[in-house]
């Protein structure tokens, strides 16, 4: 009877006994339960977190692309209105070259005009005194002088007209023109016969020795010239 009571009484006490247990286990359970769900709600924290600077981060990576769209507009436009600018230039400078080649033409054509003029009325001149229309031939020539004072061919109405003037045995006049090619157009190819032409003038007044000192400059200072030769036969004349 005392055993059956004791079998009774080791049975409730492991009863007892694996209620307890059952009951740390599950308050163990429930910890484990309560440290997993707040380690997910910091991860969920976590996330929402990042969620927000990704799309802060998205947010301003759409602005930059605005700014850079807005910038790229911009550069189009400044860009275009570079290019008209340098369009209008270039017009410009060529409008102004083109105009600026057009006087030019304009005033090549005009002095080819005047030179064209001004060469008939020397070759006229010239004509004249060859024909002996002396008076009339230094009266051309003069005018030829008088309109077109630079022009290269003035030493040669300087020489037709001393040519005429000796012709008129005006030896003053004459020797005035010679001297006016010897003095002030010594490289021009009538300069020899300019010194010739005075010698001729020194010697039709009667002064050998300065008709002598010409033909002996014109044979030192032009020796190839043809009138070199001719002076020297001359001074056996005026010796």
């Amino acid at each position: 009877m005392k055993r059956l009571v004791a079998l009774i009484a080791l049975a409730f006490a492991t009863q007892a006994h694996a209620g307890l247990f059952d009951d740390n286990v599950a308050r163990q359970q429930v910890q484990d339960l309560q440290q997993d769900n707040a380690k997910q709600n910091v991860r969920l924290n976590q996330l929402e977190a990042s969620n927000k600077q990704m799309l802060n981060l998205l947010g301003q990576i759409d602005a930059l692309k605005q700014e850079i769209a807005t910038l790229r507009g911009q550069i189009e436009v400044l860009q275009f209105n570079q290019d008209q600018a340098t369009k209008q230039q270039k017009d410009l400078f060529t409008d102004l070259d083109t105009r600026v080649r057009n006087i030019e033409e304009a005033k090549q054509q005009q002095k080819a005009a005047v030179q064209a003029a001004g060469q008939q009325s020397l070759d006229d001149a010239v004509n004249l005194s060859k024909s002996g229309k002396h008076k009339e031939a230094v009266v051309a020539l003069k005018q030829f002088i008088t309109a077109s004072p630079a022009d290269p061919n003035v030493p040669t109405a300087q020489y037709w007209m001393g040519n005429s003037y000796t012709a008129l045995k005006d030896y003053k006049n004459a020797r005035f023109a010679y001297a006016e090619i010897v003095n002030k157009a010594p490289d021009n190819a009538l300069a020899p016969d300019a010194l010739f032409g005075l010698a001729v003038c020194a010697n039709a007044q009667g002064n050998k020795k300065e008709a002598r000192g010409f033909l002996l400059q014109l044979i030192e200072k032009y020796p190839q010239s043809e009138k070199a030769a001719t002076a020297k036969k001359a001074l056996i004349s005026v010796n």
